[in-house]
């Protein structure tokens, strides 16, 4: 369950996260620098339109909505390299 004080009604039956509505929108639970260290603040309580979300190329898959994201915050999209060393964590452009 997400936290409410985290949510905005959208309608009598869904709610968003707060904030993720702006054209540069950054989740209201999104800790730390995107592209440096960023985390989500209620991972274990995230909603399910954030567990649907998958970073591009993790499990060998493009995603659409990953690359999105990261082109709005000025970063470069994954690709299928950026997996091959699990200890190195994808830089920004």
């Amino acid at each position: 369950m997400v936290p409410p004080a985290l949510t905005e009604k959208l309608d009598p039956h869904r709610v968003s996260m707060r904030v993720t509505d702006a054209a540069r929108s950054r989740c209201v639970a999104l800790q730390g620098t995107v592209g440096k260290a960023a985390s989500c603040g209620i991972y274990a309580q995230r909603p399910s339109v954030c567990r649907d979300v998958v970073p591009a190329w993790e499990f060998g898959a493009a995603s659409a909505q990953c690359d999105k994201a990261r082109i709005g915050h000025g970063m470069k999209p994954l690709t299928a390299a950026d997996w091959l060393d699990p200890g190195v964590v994808p830089q920004s452009a």
